[in-house]
């Protein structure tokens, strides 16, 4: 019996040679459908989580065995019983596994799949027509792989914001699989192919298979395609299974990951890169134009991934988080002398550049919070704290490289996962390096935090509720909070800061509330109180509804005038004691008896009779809580 007249035969993802990925992922994309049939994705993603666990490496080599079994005749593994090849078929699938480098077993389904889509009649000789509609269905099918891995990964990553009565059963098969990939070695995988890629060494490029220069160009041009697709498929897979916090990075595997992306991102184009644009000539003047704007684009968002990858596994957030804790931070995957050590070899040489600074800012602050999170840790001296905050501030790093990174098209097109993350940079930096009060800022500098600011929650309400929702405690959201408190402390003397923060914060109906709620409760003038020496006594005064200053304020001073005298007396007497502090200036409508300077805004002032109204002083994020600002 010959395959090509067996017509109740055909490859299906079931196969335990190898899945059809795109009916895989088809099926994935369909998770949240309560049409999907819960068994059919168990069954689906049963048969098929070996070969997802493998990566890209479910994909074999040519071997002996298998070449041996094609020309047997002979192929098991589909169905139930095994398919007899005739003898063409044989050799069209030896020569098609030797063009693509492929298992030739996996070629022969392969084909079989490709022919069945094109409707077209099993060939007889491996032409070179053939090949290129067989490299294309190949390059296809990989690249659905690791969409499945990554629907897999994303759909794990969600499990913290569902509620239980939202899992439908399907959902539940899937995150199953998810967790058995991790358990068996997706990690390792993922990240030796990524690495592969990025440094140029993937050893399963198609062998040339024409005596046609151009269309040896063209498999060359679409094999570099590829690489670079593959490339961004598996850092978007590596972000989302690092998000998940069921994995954690190591430092060994930090280490790893920041050497193949200095030699392949940061440092320099990709490896494939070159080669897109050399085999370009094969479609004319435009289509080497096309080349290096393809390159461009992949090349940016290469960089911005591997920026964001790394900062993610350095787990800002839980450093943060550690500092409160009752048990300190020891768990941390780099709160150790010698995951340290590993870290800072990796980025020794690093240039303090707009590229590298987002990931030398992530690895200062984590260094600079280490001692506090991590009772008794001392960094070694290679990750000297001072040393290394040096090198983040340097050059074109610090701020200024986080906001080039957010101002990426990559990242400004993205979800809210890596804006989170960049959250999370931004907030432990603002805690590590005591950048506020917002009084102490060059106007410049106060501008460029703003902007990092709304390059992070524009168009994010997620993150905005999450800040508003944080904010009245001393965590995450604290830093922000209390540059969201300087920003009005400024005001009115200058109003633009609040204005901007405000806005950025109030993306989505349940944020716009809160921004509102707080500016409704800001004061129209804010300047510090005078303090309490006795030359400033009285520069401000409660007042009542007729705008005279209250009875029992007036007493008050009374007494405190009577008794600062006889202070005065017994002084010039040379005798001891204090001063008697002046009367506390109650909450509520006050005016000015003065003009009133700010030593904190030069230039502003309230004139003397203005009106306003005294409140609590607002320095922190506790203090805000008070006023109940977020209930808005």
């Amino acid at each position: 019996l010959e395959a090509g007249s067996e017509p109740g035969v055909a490859m299906t993802s079931g196969s335990k040679v190898l899945p059809s990925y795109r009916e895989v992922f088809s099926v994935l994309e369909g998770l949240g459908s309560l049409a999907t049939s819960p068994e059919e994705v168990e069954k689906l993603l049963g048969d098929c989580s070996d070969f997802l666990k493998g990566c890209l490496d479910s994909f074999k080599p040519p071997s002996s065995a298998s070449k041996a079994a094609v020309e047997s005749g002979t192929v098991s593994g589909y169905g139930d019983k095994p398919l007899n090849l005739n003898e063409s078929i044989r050799k069209v699938t030896v020569e098609a596994s030797t063009r693509l480098a492929l298992d030739e077993v996996q070629t022969y389904a392969l084909l079989r799949r490709c022919l069945d889509e094109d409707k077209s009649p099993l060939p007889t000789a491996c032409d070179d027509d053939l090949v290129v509609r067989l490299t294309r269905y190949y390059f296809a099918e990989r690249l659905q792989l690791m969409k499945c891995i990554q629907a897999l990964l994303e759909r794990g990553t969600d499990a913290e914001h569902d509620d239980d009565d939202e899992v439908t059963p399907a959902l539940a098969h899937a995150r199953a699989c998810l967790r058995d990939l991790l358990a068996g070695g997706l990690e390792e995988k993922l990240t030796g192919a990524l690495c592969s890629h990025l440094r140029g060494s993937t050893p399963t490029r198609p062998a040339e298979y024409s005596k046609d220069r151009r269309r040896n160009a063209q498999l060359a041009k679409t094999w570099a395609t590829q690489a670079l697709e593959e490339t961004q498929v598996m850092l978007d897979c590596a972000f989302y299974m690092y998000y998940s916090p069921a994995v954690r990075c190591s430092a060994s595997g930090f280490a790893r990951l920041a050497i193949a992306f200095e030699e392949g991102a940061l440092g320099r184009a990709p490896a494939s890169a070159a080669e897109l644009v050399n085999n370009a000539w094969v479609d004319g003047e435009r289509g080497e134009e096309y080349a290096r704007e393809t390159v461009n684009r992949f090349s940016d968002s290469f960089r911005a991934m591997c920026s964001v990858i790394l900062i993610e596994t350095m787990d800002l957030e839980d450093v943060v988080q550690s500092l409160n804790a009752a048990d300190g931070g020891d768990t941390h995957a780099m709160l150790n002398v010698d995951a340290m050590k590993d870290v800072a070899k990796a980025l020794g040489k690093w240039p303090s550049d707009a590229t590298h600074g987002p990931v030398l800012l992530a690895w200062a602050t984590l260094l600079s919070l280490a001692p506090s999170a991590a009772s008794g840790l001392t960094p070694p001296p290679e990750a000297d704290p001072a040393e290394m905050s040096a090198r983040a501030a340097g050059g074109d790093a610090g701020f200024d490289s986080l906001l080039s990174l957010l101002r990426t098209d990559y990242i400004k097109g993205i979800g809210h996962a890596c804006k989170s993350v960049l959250k999370n940079l931004f907030t432990a930096s603002l805690a590590a390096f005591d950048v506020l009060p917002v009084q102490r800022l060059k106007p410049g500098e106060l501008d460029t935090l703003l902007d990092i600011l709304d390059e992070l929650v524009e168009g994010q309400p997620i993150l905005c509720e999450q800040f508003w929702g944080g904010s009245h405690g001393d965590g995450q959201e604290a830093p922000l909070m209390n540059l969201l408190v300087g920003c009005r402390e400024r005001h009115p003397a200058d109003g633009v800061p609040l204005l901007r923060a405000l806005s950025a914060l109030a993306s989505g109906s349940a944020a716009a509330a809160c921004a509102l709620s707080f500016l409704s409760r800001s004061p129209t003038v804010a300047t510090p109180t005078p303090g309490p020496g006795a030359d400033v006594a009285g520069s401000i005064v409660p007042i009542g509804r007729d705008g005279e200053p209250t009875r029992e304020w007036n007493l008050a001073m009374e007494r405190w005038e009577g008794e600062y005298a006889d202070y005065e007396q017994r002084r010039d007497m040379g005798w001891g004691g204090d001063a008697p502090p002046a009367p506390p200036l109650p909450a509520g409508p006050v005016r000015s008896t003065v003009a009133l300077a700010s030593a904190y805004l030069p230039g502003a002032a309230i004139p003397a009779g203005a009106r306003g109204v005294a409140i609590d002083r607002m320095g922190s994020a506790r203090d805000a809580a008070d006023e109940e600002e977020g209930d808005g």
